[in-house]
């Protein structure tokens, strides 16, 4: 299949469906067994190397487990932290900076009258705001 021009690559879409399949449960919680490269390879009929990026990319994103000889297995997710924000708050998303605490790069930031701006990473944190 060629790619089209703005389209992302097929390793890419396909990390992102096994990605929505491992967030629906579909393969079960962590620990559970997702696709092989060779499944990937037959089920969307591409080469072991596109296989084998899309497995890289959600074990970058934390979401799988790659063991050698083994396989690739859904990920333990840590448990998330939950901020309470005020009425009016601003909250918003931007990569982090030196000494902040973004484990995967980005962190949340919430802005409240009369307080200092705090981040929060943004793969471990989920701002609920009033209402």
């Amino acid at each position: 299949m060629a790619r089209q021009r703005g389209n992302a690559p097929r390793y890419a879409q396909i990390a992102a469906t096994i990605r929505a399949r491992i967030i629906a449960g579909e393969y079960g919680a962590a620990g559970a067994r997702v696709p092989s490269e060779p499944e990937i390879t037959d089920v969307y009929q591409v080469s072991k190397t596109t296989a084998s990026e899309a497995l890289r990319l959600l074990e970058q994103q934390g979401l799988i487990v790659r063991r050698s000889g083994i396989g690739s297995f859904i990920a333990e997710v840590p448990a998330l932290d939950e901020v309470a924000a005020a009425p009016g708050a601003r909250i918003s998303a931007r990569q982090a900076g030196p000494g902040e605490p973004g484990d995967d790069g980005w962190v949340l930031v919430l802005a409240e009258r009369g307080r200092p701006a705090r981040a929060y990473p943004a793969g471990r944190t989920v701002i609920v705001a009033p209402g």
